[in-house]
């Protein structure tokens, strides 16, 4: 199933001008409008092929790889924080948010690329008296409810995951002070320190945060950002 070009999401940084359609990402760990069909990375954002059916035959002979794990669905949805890897040329990139651009790679190095960030979006108990935490990637994370350390992460805060022993490898907090990198909204892709934030839930507004960023104190939503550092960002940035 194919998209018409005019209607494609900005996050899909694609000409307006061209063939009538474009791939159209399968449902998966990120909604349609915050994703980039595989193929299309390939194809204009690497410019490793030329058209789409040539990132289709790539794909789909398993010379791409996604978060440590062969992908052969040229439709595949990636999205935030995703790490895709090019065996063959032997280069890593992370999906990012880019300001006043949307959804872009950066390449990263092979150790960064071990490491995967995800946000905390729920929590909850399950059978067998475990805790489940479901990130915004569509991960789920269980552990016993003894488990002290993990107890103490909340919706919001971030998970570091190692890819290789899917594992926790690290948390951040969503506290004042901590780095945080804006995520949705029109200021998408600008990061900086958390100075402030609501407390309070005072319906029907929506809670707000300000940033510190090397533009200025901005506001934005507090849905709308993680924490991806303490002092510093802990992964490369735009």
């Amino acid at each position: 199933m194919h998209l018409k070009r005019l209607a494609a999401p900005k996050s899909i940084r694609v000409p307006r001008k061209g063939p009538k359609f474009v791939p159209r990402a399968l449902p998966g760990k990120h909604p349609l409008d915050a994703s980039i069909p595989l193929a299309v990375v390939l194809r204009d954002y690497l410019q490793l092929t030329s058209t789409y059916l040539e990132s289709k035959k790539v794909i789909r002979l398993g010379h791409v790889m996604v978060d440590g794990k062969i992908v052969r669905e040229p439709r595949m949805a990636v999205g935030l924080m995703d790490v895709i890897h090019i065996p063959r040329i032997g280069k890593y990139y992370r999906v990012l948010p880019r300001l006043n651009v949307g959804l872009d790679l950066l390449e990263i190095v092979e150790e960064e690329a071990m490491i995967k960030p995800s946000q905390v979006k729920t929590k909850k108990h399950v059978p067998g008296g475990h805790i489940q935490l479901t990130l915004h990637d569509g991960r789920n994370l269980q552990f016993p409810s003894s488990n002290d350390e993990m107890m103490r992460i909340k919706v919001g805060d971030t998970v570091f995951i190692n890819l290789q022993s899917k594992t926790v490898h690290a948390t951040v907090p969503r506290v004042e002070g901590s780095y945080c990198l804006i995520t949705a909204g029109s200021q998408m892709g600008m990061h900086g320190k958390l100075v402030r934030m609501d407390h309070e839930r005072r319906y029907p507004a929506k809670r707000h945060a300000e940033l510190q960023t090397s533009v200025g104190r901005i506001t934005t939503i507090l849905d709308y950002f993680m924490p991806v550092g303490d002092d510093k960002p802990w992964i490369k940035l735009f």
